[in-house]
């Protein structure tokens, strides 16, 4: 429950810090007094969406704080945990709001975002307004009713795992159907263009090799040229000795002089290398000189080859002859697919049926908590609406199989409503009046604190068209459901705040600076005056404070 709350330079409270109590607290005021505001802001702490308009007018940043006991809250410490947040049994909740338009939310003075403390609050409060009334014609809320009486929160969770597995394998598998038929459609096409890749019968490197060639036999002469003369080195005569034999006869004489000078030995080293390595040299040009005549039918076959790769490279736009063993490898593998497209498909379609069983298996478990829930739901909830002055009314929950799973299950439902046994039952929206779906919302919201054992609800205004023995009846379910809970009302009718155990007073009072918003509890003398005032609206009278004083006596 919210044990104090705190509020600065929100909307018209300049700064505000309001204990609040255990069971049943009406909170009254004038029309146009700020009793929302109050409401506002506690739905800022639950994780409500900020509005940075709702700074106080000259104010640089509003503040809300709450301070939440935790004991007795279900999976409060888990949902901590699961949050990495420090577990304390009294909670601070906090949102600063500012007007460069910065939300910021803390819990326990560790700075979360809103997700969490949404999370957070959805365990703590719950805020039932009018807009909730507009709601229970919402079949996706109607579900979530039945889903939180059949504390189906693990399994719904479970099912939308399985669901989005399935619903994934399904997209792929007609992903691929797709792309199967797109590519059959250019089977033949494809067909073609690798049988003139395969006929091509690729190598890699092959077309580097060749250009080589080719260039080596456009250049023969100059190439042997070159070698002649590198093999020249080893031609002399009696008269002109050759480099070879020069070089030899200097590392004799060499040799011979590194007897007598030890520093001539490396010369002689070095030199006798060289010798060595011109003597390979000039024997590889040999060799190397018989292999640059290229036949004129090779040179034709090399040119053809070449021809061939580079008509393939500007056909399929492509720039180096690797790419093109690439392309014919890709082709290949696009063919095997098509061919063995079926057997792939079928072995999806497998995969997608055990995600749908997985699936569906979960959804049977949950129609039959819901089927369960609808029939249990209704003996609490006519009693309830009798006890609320509709008697008469009947209700039903109409759950009908779907043909297809969707994120809530295979369920559809509907709420039906009669106002009378004569009238036939039709969508709760459409045939129930306003202060009926006034009523009917507070059962449903006492049957569900019942079983979600949230520790405080808050009814803004829940008694919107009702009146007199009527506003007297949805009191009393407040004050019973307060024995349970912290409850809040926001009320403008005195037979219901005549039966709350605490009263809070919004008031709206005059500066220089402008209006503002005070909030306050009453109690004794002060309380009777109040209620006096809600249940005249007119001068204050002897007789209006002895009624006052008789109706809070009768409600004790």
């Amino acid at each position: 429950m919210i044990t104090r709350l705190y509020i600065k330079d929100f909307i018209l409270i300049k700064e505000l810090e309001l204990g609040l109590k255990e069971g049943f607290t009406s909170i009254t005021g004038e029309t146009g007094a700020g009793k929302s505001i109050l409401v506002g802001a506690i739905g800022l702490i639950l994780g409500n969406r900020a509005d940075t308009t709702t700074i106080r007018e000259g104010a640089k940043k509003a503040i809300i704080e709450a301070d939440c006991d935790l004991n007795g809250v279900l999976g409060i410490e888990q949902l901590f945990e699961e949050n990495d947040l420090d577990f304390e049994p009294i909670c601070r909740l906090r949102r600063e709001l500012t007007v460069a338009g910065k939300s910021r939310a803390f819990i326990n003075d560790t700075p979360v975002n809103t997700t969490v403390m949404k999370l957070i609050g959805e365990r703590l409060a719950d805020i039932h307004s009018q807009h909730h009334n507009m709601l229970i014609g919402v079949a996706h809320y109607q579900m979530s009713i039945l889903d939180t009486l059949g504390g189906n929160e693990s399994l719904l969770e479970e099912y939308l795992g399985a669901y989005n597995a399935y619903q994934k394998a399904a997209k792929e598998l007609e992903k691929e159907r797709k792309r199967i038929e797109e590519q059959a459609k250019e089977q033949e096409f494809i067909s073609f263009q690798l049988e003139q890749l395969d006929q091509a019968n690729l190598r890699s490197g092959e077309l580097a090799q060749l250009e080589e060639r080719q260039s080596m036999a456009q250049h023969t002469s100059e190439i042997a040229d070159a070698l002649n003369m590198l093999i020249s080195f080893a031609d002399s005569d009696m008269e002109i000795p050759g480099v070879v034999q020069q070089i030899h006869t200097a590392t004799r004489l060499l040799s011979h002089a590194a007897e007598h000078y030890s520093q001539v030995e490396e010369l002689h080293e070095r030199l006798s290398s060289l010798e060595l390595e011109l003597s390979d040299m000039i024997r590889e040009a040999g060799g190397l000189l018989d292999t640059i005549e290229v036949d004129p039918s090779e040179l034709a076959q090399i040119e053809e080859r070449i021809d061939l790769f580079q008509g393939l490279l500007f056909k399929f736009k492509l720039s180096d002859s690797d790419d093109l063993i690439k392309l014919r490898d890709e082709y290949r593998k696009t063919l095997d697919n098509i061919t063995n497209s079926d057997a792939y498909l079928k072995e999806l379609e497998k995969e997608l049926t055990k995600k749908q069983d997985v699936a569906k298996a979960l959804a049977k478990r949950l129609t039959e908590s819901r089927t369960k829930v609808a029939k249990e739901l209704l003996p609490p909830l006519h009693a309830l609406m009798k006890e609320l002055g509709i008697a008469g009314a009947t209700f039903k929950v109409d759950l009908q199989p779907l043909d297809n799973l969707t994120e809530s299950g295979a369920d559809a439902v509907q709420f039906l409503f009669a106002t009378n046994k004569q009238t036939k039952l039709q969508p709760i929206r459409e045939i129930a009046s306003g202060g009926e779906i006034s009523r009917f919302m507070l059962a449903l919201k006492t049957i569900l604190a019942e079983h979600s054992v949230l520790p405080t609800v808050i009814f803004d205004e829940i008694d919107t068209g009702v009146s007199g023995e009527v506003a007297e009846k949805l009191g009393g379910v407040m004050k019973r459901l307060g024995r349970n809970i912290q409850v809040l009302s926001i009320t403008h009718l005195p037979q219901i705040a005549a039966l709350s155990a605490h009263q809070l007073v919004v008031s709206k009072e005059e500066e220089e600076s402008g209006f503002f918003t005070t909030i306050r509890e009453v109690s004794g003398e002060e309380r009777v005056r109040e209620m006096a005032n809600m249940l005249t609206g007119a001068e204050m009278t002897e007789a209006a404070l002895a009624n006052a004083r008789a109706l809070l006596a009768r409600n004790k």
